[in-house]
């Protein structure tokens, strides 16, 4: 049942215009998938089999879950090993070679399944799925070059983000809080609150383009402009012929068609900077508010519109002074915000590496994602830690807090000592 029902409260939620993402989703179904097949089965609906019971222990069912867990970050970023990694880093408390080339082998497989589907439906009868639904966003498939003047600016980048990161967690803590007191009364209750954020997210968004101006389309267009009854760069939102609204363009797309916007090169002059700011603050808020309420919601894509939406905020106001363009700035700064409120490097590198398809960005995103991350660390803890202790799950330190390095066992025991023989007597009294 919590698999149905994440499967329909997701596309519900997504449908509702609501800024969440489809990574925590992906991760709990595919964990619910490998979970079930840990038990056993179910005999309730018929769906058993003599093989399940090699896996109904604790550490398959383990190993299970994290494999599940790798699929769903494979499946909703095309990025199989990504999702090795992020299970490596963020799922697995204890790591085995065993368990990495399973979970290899399922991210392969996810990757062969998805391949397969994507082209079977080239011929566009399957909707977004196969007009690039998933997040693939090869904007830099041609040669980046870069150079020592653009390590500043990347480093300002880092910093950023680490600080945007850090505050970002601390207000999605505090909003948890907040939301969980109104969700202990009952259902009633959450159900207003994810009405009440539901319908200001959607008034929102409709009235925040009436806050930009018209721009003319530019002459080397890409694609048709203005984009009209589809997704596309060139919104026209109230705008008379051959004029479009940016502000627009960003909101009344998918957040895959949003973040690809923001990512694409030779656009230079495509936003304003008005629009990307508030385009940055609606998704920075939004997606704060957006997250708690009673739907199946992930972080992971509001957060990588925020980021990239800032990251091409900095790259305007830089502008002729580095040899980046504008799209690769907001591409660090999607990585940079990743970075200061998730605090993963090594699959968060490899994620971004395998959504943007160039593997010249590998020294800037290393960069940015170590100065991000250490600067956030210098203020509060990733963002999963703060939403485990703020819904009051039991969960074990990584590393003793500094106090407990200098006590001993006498203090925290009291009383006599009672100790086992090596072999006992039992007794039927």
């Amino acid at each position: 049942m919590i698999l149905y029902w994440i499967i329909i409260g997701s596309i519900s939620a997504v449908s509702a215009s609501l800024l969440i993402g489809k990574a925590g989703p992906m991760v709990h179904t595919g964990a619910c998938v490998a979970s079930f097949l840990g038990q056993g089965g179910s005999k309730k609906y018929r769906l058993t089999g003599k093989w399940l019971r090699f896996f109904k222990n604790d550490r398959d069912r383990r190993d299970l879950v994290t494999c599940g867990s790798a699929a769903g970050i494979a499946a909703a970023f095309r990025a199989p090993v990504g999702g090795v990694l992020f299970a490596l880093e963020e799922m697995a408390s204890w790591w085995r070679s065993a368990l990495l080339w399973r979970a290899f082998f399922t991210t392969a497989v996810v990757a062969i399944v998805l391949r397969a589907l994507i082209d079977l439906c080239l011929s566009g009868k399957c909707g977004l799925f196969g007009k690039g639904g998933l997040i693939m966003f090869d904007a830099y498939s041609a040669s980046v070059t870069y150079h020592l003047i653009d390590v500043p600016p990347v480093l300002l980048l880092g910093v950023i983000g680490g600080i945007l990161g850090s505050l970002y967690n601390f207000l999605l803590d505090n909003v948890l809080r907040i939301y969980n007191l109104i969700n202990e009364k009952g259902i009633v209750y959450r159900i207003f609150l994810a009405c009440t954020v539901s319908i200001f997210t959607s008034c929102l968004l409709f009235g925040l383009p009436f806050l930009a101006s018209c721009q003319p389309c530019p002459a080397d267009a890409s694609e048709a402009c203005p984009t009209i009854g589809r997704s596309g760069n060139y919104k026209k939102f109230q705008c008379q012929p051959g004029h479009y609204n940016d502000l627009a363009s960003l909101i009344f797309n998918t957040n895959d068609d949003a973040i690809r916007n923001l990512f694409s090169r030779n656009t230079d002059t495509e936003f304003q900077y008005s629009s990307i700011l508030i385009f940055f603050g609606t998704c920075f808020f939004l997606s704060i508010f957006s997250y708690g309420i009673v739907v199946p919601a992930g972080l992971f894509v509001p957060v990588i519109v925020t980021g990239a939406s800032y990251g091409r905020f900095v790259g305007m106001l830089v502008g002729s002074k580095s040899t980046l363009n504008h799209g690769l700035y907001a591409v660090l700064g999607a990585a940079s915000f990743l970075g200061g409120s998730m605090r993963t490097t090594v699959s968060l590198c490899v994620i971004i590496l395998e959504l943007t398809n160039n593997l010249l960005l590998l020294p800037l995103i290393m960069l940015v994602l170590l100065v991000s991350k250490t600067m956030a660390d210098a203020f509060n803890c990733n963002i999963y830690d703060l939403i485990m202790r703020a819904k009051g799950f039991p969960y074990l330190e990584t590393h003793a807090e500094p106090y407990m390095r200098q006590l001993t066992v006498g203090d925290v025991v009291t009383g006599p000592l009672h100790l086992f023989h090596g072999f006992e007597k039992f007794s039927a009294d």
